[in-house]
């Protein structure tokens, strides 16, 4: 006859394939999606498809600065 107290490689068995399906899951969860970043703010997200002009906006100040500069030295 088996003893009650036998029972607890079963629950260690379980504890450890849960485990072990977890980390599976996080790994193929990572090959395909690997740049996801849940903290990431929206507007950082480099591949996103939208222009937010933020580059060209940089530019364009930087720009008129270096005009506003030039023109003392041309007069």
């Amino acid at each position: 006859m088996e003893q009650k107290s036998s029972n607890g490689w079963k629950f260690f068995a379980l504890l450890f394939g849960a485990l072990l399906a977890a980390v599976a899951g996080v790994y193929i969860y990572k090959q395909q999606n690997p740049d996801y970043d849940p903290w990431e703010e929206p507007w950082e997200n480099s591949s996103s498809p939208v222009d937010l002009g933020l580059d060209k906006a940089e530019d364009e100040a930087t720009g008129e600065a270096d005009e506003a500069a030039a023109e003392p030295e041309q007069a």
